[in-house]
């Protein structure tokens, strides 16, 4: 017993001189001194221990400048709130020394210096890296004529940053005429009580530049101007963007469309009338023929050829002028007979 408990001590103390030649060894290293980015973009601060152990059971914080922004222990996490949901370790990747920070969306407030700081026992190291976030200079981009919209429809008034640049890390006003009607800031949203539940963004297409603002069951007294602020890095941009809900002109349209109704009747009916008179007319001239005909039945056979009385005519002409005629009792005068005729 007394040879295994010495053999237990020489591994014990072999352990601890080499733990300690090996932690006085222990660094950690930022792959660059230096990161380039842009507001909106998500960056990595790249570093990791050498040689490169677990640093799954050490204390890994994050400086940005003299300001705490991400602290691990034991497993436990703590983030400064201006970077709260944009901020990460890879925890996964501890077993094997990397203890790169993870920026998410970031902001022209946060350039400058990051300090990588990991303690284990009683030992601390650092390392350094400068995240550099270059200014953008864009233009608001709004609409060149009035929105247009009816009575309780829901509209977009459009405006877009050029070139297309995440507005996420800006601060975005909506005023109508001088009164503030929506506010986005850090991701918290801010709306008008006469606008609640009624005017948003979009905080996707935030990333792509877009800040229109979706106005739902507009009325006529939306109607106006509506001026659209952004304020970044100091500088600020407007456009404004008018609606015009047209409830004058839809109830213009609806005349329009009664009166047209009224004339397109008044139309049918005339030609109705018009129709019905002629028809009138033409049942009268039936009736008229057919009492004609029924009123010459009780006239002569002979008579009712006109061939027979141009043949009589020509023989009294023949036969001269001065004969006398035979009595035609029981014929018809001639002017009679051609009264008949000519009606």
């Amino acid at each position: 017993m007394a040879h295994l408990a010495r053999y237990i001590l020489f591994f014990i103390i072999i352990f601890v001189l080499f733990f300690s030649l090996f932690s006085s060894g222990l660094s950690v290293v930022c792959q660059s001194d230096i990161v380039f980015s842009h507001p909106g973009d998500d960056v990595v601060l790249s570093c990791h221990l050498k040689p490169a152990i677990s640093a799954a059971s050490m204390e890994i914080q994050w400086w940005h400048k003299e300001d705490p922004v991400f602290h691990y222990k034991n497993g436990q996490m703590t983030v400064n709130i201006d970077f709260e949901g944009r901020v990460s370790l890879p925890l996964q990747d501890l077993q094997n020394g990397n203890v790169s920070l993870t920026l998410r969306d970031i902001r022209s407030s946060q350039k400058g210096l990051y300090i990588c700081e990991v303690t284990h026992e009683s030992q601390s190291i650092q390392d350094t890296v400068f995240l550099h976030i270059s200014s953008v200079d864009f233009s608001l981009v709004v609409s060149s004529g009035p929105v247009c919209a009816a009575p309780g429809e829901d509209i977009i008034l459009p405006v877009h940053l050029l070139p297309e640049t995440s507005a996420v890390s800006m601060e975005i006003r909506w005023f109508r005429g001088t009164e503030l009607i929506y506010q986005y800031m850090n991701g918290q949203e801010m709306t008008n009580n006469d606008f609640e539940n009624r005017a948003s963004l979009s905080i996707q297409e935030l990333r792509r530049g877009n800040l229109a603002l979706t106005l739902r069951n507009v009325q006529p007294s939306d109607s106006g101007d509506y001026t659209c602020k952004v304020f970044h890095d100091g500088c600020q941009k407007r456009g404004v963007v008018h609606l015009q809900v047209k409830e004058i002109e839809r109830v213009k349209h609806l005349c329009s469309v009664i009166k047209q109704t009224h004339e397109d009747i008044t139309q049918q009916r005339v030609k109705l009338n018009e129709t019905l008179k002629l028809l009138e007319e033409t049942l009268n001239n039936v009736d008229r023929s057919s009492s004609r005909l029924n009123s010459m039945e009780g006239i002569p056979p002979f008579m009712q050829d006109h061939s027979k009385l141009e043949r009589l005519d020509m023989e009294d002409r023949t036969a001269g002028s001065t004969c006398t005629r035979k009595s035609m009792e029981g014929i018809l005068p001639l002017s009679k007979i051609l009264y008949y005729f000519n009606s």
